[in-house]
Formats: C-alpha cells, structure tokens, sequence
C-alpha cells in the first residue's frame, strides 16, 4: 500500500512540474527533435538495421563473428547482439565518429583520437576475453521488411528514452545546479561539462563522459536487453572511471 501511495505522489508531482514547467520543456524536446533528426538518426539507424541483420540472418554462433558483431554496432546497438551483461559492459562503447565530432572541439585532433583508441582498446580487449558461450536461440532469413520495421521500433524507444530523461534533467536543474547532471544523457552532459571554467576538472570529465556514456545509454540498451541488471551501470562507472584517469595519465604525459 505503501509502494502504491508513493508512486502516485510522484507521478502526480511530476506531472504537475511538467505543467508548471512546460515552456522549458517544450523547448528542450523542440531541441532534441532536431538534433535527434539532424545528427543521431543518420549516424545511428544504418548501424541499427547491420545490427539487426546480423542478429537475424548470421549465426552467432562463431565467436569471431560475434566478436566483430559488437565491436561494429556502438551503444546501444549493441544489445541487440549481446547475451549477456559482460559483453554488454565491454561493448557498450559510444560511436567513435560522434565521440570525434565532440572531442575535437576541446583537444588536438591527435589527442581526441588518442582518447578514443584507449577507450577502444581496453574495453574491446576485456571484450575477446568475456564473449558469452551460451548463444541465444535465433531466428534466421528475416526480410528486410521485417528488419527495417524492428530497427525503426529500436530507434523509436531510443528516442523516447532520451526525451524522458531530458525532461527528468529540466526538472531537476530546477533544484540542482546543472553542473551535477552531466552523466545523465551525454549530449546534455558534453555541454554542460563545457561550461567548467577548470580546465583540468572540465579534460577528465570530457574522457570520463566518452567512456561512461550517460544513464540514458544504459536505458536505452535496457529498452532492447531486457536482462541487462542495473549493476552494469555501477561496473561501466567504474571500468569508465579506471580508463579515465590512464587516459589522463597517458595525455598529460605526452604534452
């Protein structure tokens, strides 16, 4: 009963600051709209529907092909391959192409890559050595009708994920300073970190971001794995949190 009355006080108060709140609101999800059709849809949707192909009409059952399978699908469309949380920790890398097109505006061409390759590298090295044995029963020749319209949902629930937590981020900025909600969606969270005027703090948490991805990653591949348990998120904050400051260690060295 408890349980209950406490879920209704929230949903009722959340409701109401979304009323109180709604021009703020309107104007985040306007925002995300766009960019989301701009620059997320075409970079993300054909790596979906590989990713679904390779799910649905190649055997993953040879570990090579499986291996390549989430190293090329990024998060979170690596949950469509993986069968388990270990493989989900290792491979849930951001898009290497998007992670440039934002550490550029803040490194040295060579050192946002460098920042990238370390990222990669580790988590793809744990990856080899944590690839699940138990492969998950397939369903193979799917059409590609019928791909098309399972990426099309997947991009959908991704979408509402981010939306969902753009609002939950408008909210909270209300009663938080801003600068304490940059690991909740990365997008907001790379703009927020660049409004931190210490250049050494505002380094890390641009390479602790890359690597870690945000909250709304991991919902977003709880959308599509179902099994995926919420001590993911604690261990890729931690695996984030190791790569981070070798990654710091090796950059600052090298200048």
């Amino acid at each position: 009963m408890k349980k209950i009355v406490l879920q209704f006080f929230f949903i009722t108060l959340i409701i109401l600051l979304l009323f109180k709140y709604n021009i703020e609101i309107k104007n985040n999800i306007e925002n995300i709209l766009y960019y989301f059709t701009l620059n997320i849809i075409p970079s993300m949707f054909p790596i979906i529907l590989l990713t679904n192909y390779i799910r649905y009409n190649i055997s993953l059952n040879n570990k090579v092909v499986k291996y390549l399978g989430l190293i090329l699908s990024f998060a979170p469309s690596n949950s469509i391959i993986a069968t388990s949380n270990r493989e989900l920790l290792f491979s849930s890398v951001i898009n290497p192409l998007f992670s440039y097109s934002i550490l550029i505006n803040y490194f040295d061409y060579k050192i946002a890559i460098l920042i990238i390759l370390i990222n990669l590298s580790i988590n793809y090295l744990f990856l080899f050595f944590n690839l699940d044995n138990n492969i998950a029963k397939q369903n193979y020749n799917y059409s590609l009708t019928d791909i098309i319209k399972i990426s099309t949902n997947t991009i959908i629930n991704i979408l509402g994920v981010i939306i969902f937590f753009n609002i939950i981020i408008t909210i909270l900025s209300i009663f938080i300073n801003n600068k304490l909600l940059f690991f909740i969606e990365i997008s907001n969270g790379f703009n927020i970190i660049s409004l931190i005027k210490n250049n050494y703090l505002k380094n890390f948490l641009l390479i602790f971001l890359n690597s870690f991805g945000g909250l709304a990653i991991f919902m977003q591949i709880k959308s599509i794995y179902k099994d995926a348990n919420y001590f993911l998120i604690i261990n890729k904050f931690i695996l984030s949190l190791i790569i981070s400051l070798i990654t710091y260690i090796l950059i600052y060295s090298l200048i």
